[in-house]
């Protein structure tokens, strides 16, 4: 389990909450943290993990600051360094960060939850255990460094029991209750008390060395183990940010969501960007191209595809985006129908023949109007769009 934290610094950067929140402190980099490493450690061990009351669950009081995150980077840089890590230039690293996570920043520091990677508000938040542990700790890009991490406690980065022994003894000596800053006495639990510590270090290291090797150094040994031990945050590149030109974990995420493809095809096709914009991820619906075949265990997707209503909410998309996306999704499950028997088979129509069926036995106007919009656009380039359009004239 994730140290509690709670934060006074904030960062010009993609996070939720509240817009009435201000900015406390910002990270800088002034200077090296080496000779202060042991004196923050020795702050954050005595203040112990957590506190609570008898019978309550507890969290950590413990105020994590500017000095605390400046003592996290230096070690994790030192920990990427000694793991081989390949630190990427500055244009390499700015690239990548803007192909994946579709920002770009002036700013040296950027944090933001991974649930919630639009809001550009900069705010004081608190995370508690339970949101921790939920996947959605802050996620921090470091542009000078040139490295992403999580923030997280000494103990959690290193053994603090045998690099500083002094420290430990000093931690046995204190007692396990105190009187709280509110009057009421407090049990501590210890961080040389928590449960699999040692183990959560090792998966703390493995995290932050494995999402930098497979991001910025293009390893595959990474992408293994980050498949295997860091789903979510996997996942949420190609559902949450959109980043789909890596075909190996595209193919990952799809396999995964194959039995979900109503509610994938629903959320994580056509999408409003962070500027509001529609924005269409053509890779999902070319991978769904290339991945159905007339084996009926292959059609998941496109069925999902078929059955995307477009206009069952009228304030969700405007009228011009609402013909992109019929295009769109016309262009890539019109074609499979049209390609495989099997389709056919399962299905009286395929999408613009079922529109066009319907337009001649009651208002001709809308086909009329899609008809007109995709040659004003040039059937929006689609390669297999305009054939889809004449093919549906047999549904008469």
């Amino acid at each position: 389990m994730k140290k509690t934290i709670i934060f006074l610094i904030t960062l010009i950067g993609f996070i939720s909450c509240t817009k009435s929140q201000k900015i406390y402190t910002k990270i800088e980099n002034k200077k090296n943290m080496s000779d202060n490493i042991e004196n923050i450690l020795k702050e954050q061990v005595l203040a112990g993990y957590s506190e609570n009351e008898p019978g309550l669950d507890g969290g950590s009081t413990y105020l994590y600051s500017d000095k605390d995150m400046k003592a996290c980077v230096e070690l994790s840089e030192n920990i990427l360094k000694t793991q081989e890590y390949k630190f990427p230039s500055q244009a390499e690293f700015e690239n990548k960060i803007k192909e994946i996570f579709r920002f770009n920043s002036k700013q040296n520091i950027v944090n933001f939850l991974i649930e919630y990677p639009c809001s550009r508000d900069s705010i004081v938040y608190q995370l508690d255990i339970n949101y921790v542990t939920s996947n959605n700790s802050p996620l921090f890009i470091l542009f000078d460094k040139k490295f992403i991490l999580e923030p997280l406690f000494i103990p959690e980065l290193i053994d603090y029991k045998k690099k500083y022994p002094k420290i430990f003894e000093e931690e046995n000596s204190i007692s396990d209750k105190r009187i709280s800053k509110y009057g009421f006495e407090v049990y501590v639990t210890k961080w040389k008390d928590v449960k699999d510590l040692n183990e959560n270090r090792n998966n703390n290291i493995q995290i932050l060395v494995n999402r930098n090797k497979y991001l910025f150094n293009d390893s595959k040994s990474s992408l293994a183990w980050l498949k295997v031990n860091d789903e979510y945050f996997l996942e949420s590149l190609v559902i949450t940010f959109g980043y789909t030109k890596d075909k190996d974990l595209l193919d990952w995420v799809m396999q995964r969501n194959r039995s979900k493809a109503v509610e994938f095809i629903n959320n994580y096709v056509f999408v409003r960007n962070c500027k509001g914009e529609l924005e269409i991820r053509e890779d999902i619906l070319k991978y769904i191209e290339q991945k159905t075949t007339d084996e009926e265990n292959t059609h998941d997707y496109a069925k999902a595809l078929y059955h995307y209503e477009v206009y069952e909410n009228p304030n969700k998309w405007t009228e011009k985006e609402a013909y992109k996306i019929l295009a769109y999704k016309s262009n890539t499950y019109d074609y499979l129908f049209m390609k495989y028997k099997n389709i056919r088979d399962n299905n009286r129509w395929n999408i613009l023949g079922s529109i066009y069926y319907y337009s001649n036995r009651g208002d001709e106007k809308e086909w009329k109007e899609i008809e007109k919009n995709f040659e004003m656009n040039n059937y929006y380039n689609l390669p297999h769009l305009k054939e889809a359009l004449e093919y549906a004239y047999i549904f008469e």
